[in-house]
Order: structure tokens, then C-alpha cells, then sequence
């Protein structure tokens, strides 16, 4: 499997137990497993927003894909996680929103409407810096 103890740490949603294995330093936080899921899948499973900020504060990646084709954004979405780890990956993790709203098209399976208006906000601010430069 590939798992590793951080990747337990990050399962368990235990702050402290994240900080441990962190500060050891024996794994990198964006460490894969064999399914391609680094902790930062594992602690948006488990719920915890405290575990999420942390790894994001150690400079867990929000851009990794899984063997399924989640990241950890599109797996808060599915798996229905809090609004505010939601947040937390887009605006402390930088997440790329525009996957999300591809996926789902910002339609009703995206039905907390406060999710929905951050990622039409944060897609908005993204298509404005990409849009190519037009003479008139």
C-alpha cells in the first residue's frame, strides 16, 4: 500500500500525532502511497480542518492526483467536507479550482451554495489574469 505513518497521522485527523511525524522529519509531507494520495487526502477524509491547515502549513501540495483523478479539493467536494477545508485548500493551499468547476460544471451536485460561490469567485479571479492580451 504504501502508506505511511504520516499518512496515519493524517487518517486519525490527531493534530498532535501530525505534528510528531512532522517535526521527526522522516517523511516529506507530500509523501505517495501507492494509490498516488499524499496525507493531505487522508486528513480531508478524516474531517479535521486542524489537520489539513497543518499539512497545508507545511507545505502539503493541493495540485497532486490520485489513482482516481481526485485531488484533495475534488475529494472535499465528493466526500462533502466542511466549507471551511474547502477554503483552507483554495486559499491557503492554492488549490486549482478550475477542475472543480469543470467537473461539476457548477451545477446542483454542488448543492451548499456557499461552495459554489467561492469557486465561481476564485475561477473568476483565475480568468482574469489568464485571458490573452487583445488589441481592439
Amino acid at each position: 500500500f504504501g502508506i505511511t505513518l504520516l499518512h496515519c497521522a493524517g487518517k486519525s485527523g490527531k493534530v498532535e500525532v501530525l505534528e510528531f511525524w512532522i517535526k521527526r522529519g522522516e517523511y516529506d509531507v507530500n509523501v505517495k502511497a501507492n494509490s498516488k494520495r499524499t496525507p493531505l487526502f487522508d486528513a480531508v477524509k478524516s474531517g479535521s480542518i486542524e489537520a489539513v491547515d497543518i499539512l497545508l502549513t507545511n507545505g502539503a501540495r493541493t495540485d497532486v492526483v490520485s489513482e482516481y483523478g481526485n485531488t484533495p479539493l475534488l475529494l472535499a467536494i465528493e466526500e462533502g467536507r466542511s466549507t471551511e477545508i474547502i477554503k483552507s485548500l483554495i486559499t491557503k493551499g492554492q488549490a486549482d479550482v478550475t477542475a472543480a468547476c469543470e467537473k461539476y460544471c457548477i451545477n446542483p451536485e454542488l448543492s451548499r451554495s456557499e461552495i459554489t460561490e467561492l469557486l465561481i469567485t476564485k475561477m473568476r479571479k483565475t480568468m482574469e489574469y489568464s485571458q490573452p492580451f487583445q488589441i481592439r
